[in-house]
């Protein structure tokens, strides 16, 4: 496999259900929208694309700064739908030749870069359409795509994200899951309540922390090839 493997995170929204800027919002010693980018920069990603609507983004710490593998895409059109902010990743992911891309939210603070990288993986010992995570029988982000399904996912429109993709069984068949065990990792903060609960249960401080997190790695239909705690 040549080419870099570039993170996607998607942080064009408009918080219009939060009501003020939800990335901008403490978490821990961070933001939300921190603790999603210093995941995805733990990770073995070779860089990181934050889309947003213009090219700037506030809630990022000066620290962030003196990290070297991340950069930043506007997307005027965020506003017309994710499958936008998605494209205008892409774009960005194929100057860099990419062979794959990993598609994170910048509203999931708790995802764990090691499941990132067991993916990544994945991916690389035995190269696959997509490796999508997966929580209850159903793919949801991170997920990982292959170059070849670029041209397919910048014809998404509107709301339409690659999720709709996966649901499908025909495409699903394509790729690997990621089965975890999980919840936490999976929860995007998008209300004024989502945020509470996370602060009343004292999730504040469980980000990239050593949580107990079972994986099971399935080819579609078929029986678990990988099964391991990380």
């Amino acid at each position: 496999m040549n080419g870099p493997v570039v993170g996607i995170l998607l942080a064009a929204g408009s918080s219009r259900r939060m009501g003020a800027d939800k990335l901008a919002l403490p978490l821990g010693d961070t933001t939300i929208g921190g603790a999603s980018l210093e995941a995805a920069l733990s990770s073995m990603l070779d860089h990181v694309i934050i889309v947003q609507k213009k090219e700037e983004a506030r809630w990022i710490h000066s620290a962030f700064l003196k990290k070297e593998k991340w950069s930043q895409a506007g997307c005027k059109d965020a506003v017309r739908g994710q499958a936008h902010s998605l494209a205008a990743g892409l774009k960005a992911a194929e100057k860099m030749d990419a062979s794959a891309v990993v598609v994170l939210l910048a509203d999931q603070p708790f995802v764990d870069f090691r499941l990132v990288d067991h993916m990544t993986e994945m991916h690389k010992e035995t190269p696959s359409l997509f490796v999508a995570s997966r929580f209850n029988g159903t793919p949801r982000p991170p997920v990982l795509f292959s170059k070849r399904l670029f041209p397919m996912l910048q014809g998404l429109q509107g709301d339409r994200g690659a999720g709709s993709l996966l649901k499908q069984p025909s495409f699903g068949r394509k790729g690997a899951m990621v089965d975890v065990e999980t919840a936490r990792l999976f929860l995007d903060i998008d209300t004024k309540h989502d945020y509470e609960q996370v602060m009343r249960r004292g999730w504040d401080g469980c980000f990239n922390a050593s949580a107990d997190v079972c994986l099971a790695a399935r080819e579609f239909g078929r029986s678990p090839i990988i099964k391991e705690r990380i």
